[in-house]
């Protein structure tokens, strides 16, 4: 996609409302102290918001989250219409806990 094409839209965030989009993600992890540095599923999703970020494009998120038994869950979304979103889902599977992304 032409980055000159998305940021023409008027629709499309721009990179400051997209880092707006995703700082009450951010804070939310922190006050959770849920570290990338401790987290492999958090890792992931710190390098999906920064692509987010980077490069405007929207971001499906369904990262396994095994130390908890739960999936992080969401939309990082462009159009400034929509609310982007996050979520740790419901309980894994069994069968899931013991298979990491």
């Amino acid at each position: 996609m032409d980055p000159t094409a998305a940021s023409s839209s008027s629709s499309d965030r721009t990179k400051a409302e997209r880092q707006a989009q995703v700082k009450p993600i951010l804070e939310k992890l922190t006050e959770l102290k849920l570290h990338a540095s401790k987290f492999s599923a958090v890792k992931a999703l710190m390098l999906q918001i920064q692509d987010y970020v980077k490069n405007g494009e929207a971001q499906q998120v369904n990262i396994v989250f095994p130390e908890f038994g739960r999936r992080i869950k969401g939309t990082l979304e462009t159009n400034r219409h929509v609310e982007s979103s996050i979520k740790l889902s419901e309980n894994l599977r069994t069968g899931e806990r013991s298979s990491a992304q």
